[in-house]
């Protein structure tokens, strides 16, 4: 006997979700303080009635507090929640009714934080495409902000990656930061606009003059040392560059920039910076160097182009169970990612190291052996700091393609 099957998921799950907040047999209690202007903080006290079993469904934290007889939830059917706010807590509630996540990015830093503590991982998964999605200008800088406060790194460093690549809109505006975060914005010289633009910012944010005698410090006045200190190593840099640069520009007219630059092609970028420069240095041996492995003696046998076009990533190359090594003698990298600029074979096998050095060296990515479309993302295992040196190692079939290196160039000399 045939069993015939019929089905509307869309249907029932939008009647799940309409069920929220028509009772329950569990209450989920959230107590947080709320400031008041000119009196003490007020308790403020929400309570939310939900169905037990999507509770335990969802988390195993809950699961484990409902279930067992050693916590005192499972006996009085609530828990107390002290350190969110109760909004977050209502979008992490009506997610466990709905699957379905929304409200302004700044808000969902929390309600990720939330997934986070107690264990449900499609809502995290969810919260970081919405990040990776949604960070922009306008709202890295809260974002970020928000991210330290409830201790997500990942998504703190996204939002910093964003300010960075973004700070001449991103900073326009001072950030509601402690003196600490502000450092960590300004200190690694990886923001991506001149320090003549950095310092038009910086000083755009407010008058910076000291206090008189009663005031009360402000947001900006905590951090004017972070600014004055921010300011004076931008003339210093500048004076280091000049030193080193303007001797040389100054004959085609021209003044070293000081500033980091993002790029989703590294060594393109590079080879558009050399021909950029009126003095026109050698692109091998000024902006980038290469080093082949020791099986390349046939090299130029199936790669007969000058060997800065391969470099350059402006032709793609042929590489069989070989090795090359790209090396930026006047700049360091942060890494974000990598890619390949064609499609990759699964019958091909690469992997892909960076070094600060030269010496130490760090698995970045592995092809797996798997199909790759030009220009997905290669899952990244990142560097804790800076790199200089980058090596593509064929280990399986035959390579006919070009690395794509994905981040913020800096100058060693800031």
């Amino acid at each position: 006997m045939a069993n015939a099957i019929e089905g509307d998921t869309a249907f029932a799950a939008g009647i799940l979700r309409s069920c929220f907040g028509q009772g329950g047999d569990f209450t989920v209690v959230v107590e947080e303080q709320i400031d008041s202007e000119g009196s003490a903080a007020e308790a403020k006290r929400t309570e939310f009635k939900v169905w037990s079993p999507l509770l335990t469904s969802w988390s195993a934290v809950f699961d484990k507090m409902i279930n067992s007889e050693s916590f005192m939830e499972r006996h009085e059917a609530r828990v107390i929640i002290t350190d969110f706010s109760s909004t977050s807590v209502e979008t992490f509630l009506r997610f466990l009714y709905s699957g379905v996540v929304e409200g302004p990015l700044e808000a969902l830093v929390e309600v990720c934080a939330l997934a986070d503590k107690y264990q449900v991982e499609k809502l995290q998964e969810l919260c970081t495409q919405a990040f990776e999605k949604g960070l922009n200008a306008r709202n890295a800088s809260q974002v970020f902000v928000s991210a330290a406060r409830f201790q997500l790194p990942d998504v703190r460093r996204m939002a910093l990656e964003t300010i960075w690549i973004m700070a001449e809109d991103a900073l326009e505006s001072c950030p509601c930061a402690s003196p600490e975060l502000l450092e960590e914005i300004l200190e690694p010289g990886l923001i991506c606009t001149s320090n003549a633009e950095l310092e038009l910012l910086l000083n755009g944010w407010g008058p910076r003059k000291k206090r008189k005698a009663g005031e009360e410090e402000t947001v900006l006045g905590t951090l004017e040392p972070v600014i004055e200190r921010h300011l004076l190593r931008m003339k210093e840099e500048s004076a280091r560059m000049s030193a080193a640069y303007g001797r040389s520009l100054a004959a085609f007219g021209t003044l070293p920039v000081c500033a980091a630059s993002y790029s989703e092609d590294i060594f393109s970028w590079l080879r558009e910076a050399c021909d950029s420069w009126a003095s026109r240095p050698p692109f091998l041996g000024f902006f980038l160097n290469v080093v082949l492995g020791p099986g390349s003696f046939d090299f130029c046998l199936t790669n007969n182009e000058p060997l800065e076009q391969y470099a350059s990533n402006r032709r793609p190359f042929h590489m069989t169970a070989n090795s090359i090594t790209w090396m930026l003698p006047h700049d360091s990298v942060y890494l974000t990612g990598l890619s390949f600029a064609r499609d990759m074979s699964e019958q091909v096998h690469c992997r892909v190291f960076c070094s600060k050095d030269g010496l130490h060296w760090h698995l970045a990515a592995d092809s797996a052996k798997a199909t790759i479309e030009a220009k997905t993302p290669l899952p990244l295992s990142r560097p804790a700091h800076l790199v200089k040196w980058f090596k593509l190692e064929v280990l399986e079939g035959d390579f006919y393609n070009n690395l794509q290196v994905q981040g913020i160039c800096k100058d060693d000399l800031r």
